[in-house]
């Protein structure tokens, strides 16, 4: 039989004898491997891994990695707290505290803690404002994370604001820091600097800031997003802008109009994936929206987006208006 094999080989592929050897052998090794895989199935299962998980010992050993865990939590809640109220004790014994009438938007950190609040905290407030953060009424101090209650009640007498100025002097006292009466002159300015009606995506700083609670800052970062959206065409884009409360929106939309918006349009059906790029477009459905102009055309509507999996209804909401066909 493997004479006759060896002629057939020699004959019909021109193999000399080294060749036919070498395949003979790799016949050998095919047939070999196909029986292992028919000979495993017989074989015993190994001992150790046939083992049945006992579910008592789980139970045991999850029971100690949770007395474990919360001993961990235990000790350094206990050391936390021992090391809180070491700090306000040691606060408490070398501060004088000393109250009076003050206004939490000028107020410095010294005077912070005169008045009686931990050196975190007052750092904390004075962190607040400036990231832009504004107290308008005296329950925004407790707006302040982790501001104690007590605090703010033996504080809330003495709180001063801007239009509130002489009110909330308690009586027979007199203010250890005041801030100083502004000149007549700026009142004049003031007047001056009244808002007046303007278009969102025409306006620059200057206009924004003349919006109460809107500073340099803010004013910045309303432009800085204007610009990457592309243009706003809807009022409700500017609650989008990180670090503006609703107050500020409000005043902001009460001024502020939409008409006729000149936004920036992407060509949707010339873009390529490199250059498809937009804040409400994460990249991978970018390469999905291309990838399906490829496959099936241009498009035309509305209606070939929802055909686009990755792309939900929501995101197709918002970015539909900045392309163009």
């Amino acid at each position: 039989m493997f004479k006759k094999l060896r002629y057939y080989l020699r004959d019909y592929f021109a193999f000399n004898k080294t060749e036919i050897k070498g395949f003979m052998f790799l016949i050998f090794l095919i047939v070999v491997f196909i029986f292992s895989i028919f000979i495993f199935d017989f074989l015993p299962d190994n001992p150790k891994t046939s083992k049945t998980i006992d579910p008592k010992r789980v139970e045991e050993m999850m029971a100690k990695i949770e007395v474990k865990e919360s001993a961990k939590k235990e000790a350094y809640q206990d050391r936390f707290n021992n090391q809180y109220e070491k700090s306000d004790k040691e606060y408490a014994e070398n501060r004088i505290i000393k109250l009076a009438p003050f206004d939490p938007n000028v107020a410095s950190q010294e005077q912070f803690e005169t008045l009686g609040l931990p050196k975190w905290l007052a750092k904390r407030v004075v962190n607040y404002r400036s990231k832009g953060g504004e107290f308008r009424k005296k329950e925004d101090l407790q707006r302040i994370y982790d501001f104690p209650t007590d605090l703010y009640s033996k504080l809330e007498p003495y709180i001063i604001l801007p239009d509130k100025a002489g009110k909330s002097f308690p009586v027979n006292t007199k203010p250890e820091f005041s801030v100083e009466p502004k000149p007549v002159t700026s009142l004049s300015n003031k007047e001056s600097f009244k808002p007046t009606t303007f278009d969102l995506n025409r306006a620059d700083t200057n206009d924004l800031k003349k919006i109460k609670g809107i500073g340099s800052k803010l004013s910045a970062r309303i432009i800085k997003y204007r610009d990457m959206l592309g243009g706003f065409y809807s009022e409700n884009q500017v609650k989008e802008v990180y670090g503006l409360d609703s107050t500020v929106v409000d005043e902001v939309l009460k001024y502020g109009i939409i008409k006729n918006p000149p936004l920036r349009k992407i060509k949707i059906n010339e873009v390529t994936a490199e250059e498809f790029k937009h804040y409400y477009i994460r990249p991978y459905i970018a390469k999905s929206v291309i990838a399906y102009r490829q496959q099936h055309g241009n498009f035309s509507s509305r209606k070939d987006f929802e055909n686009i999996k990755l792309l939900d209804a929501k995101t197709l909401d918002k970015i539909f208006p900045y392309f163009e066909f």
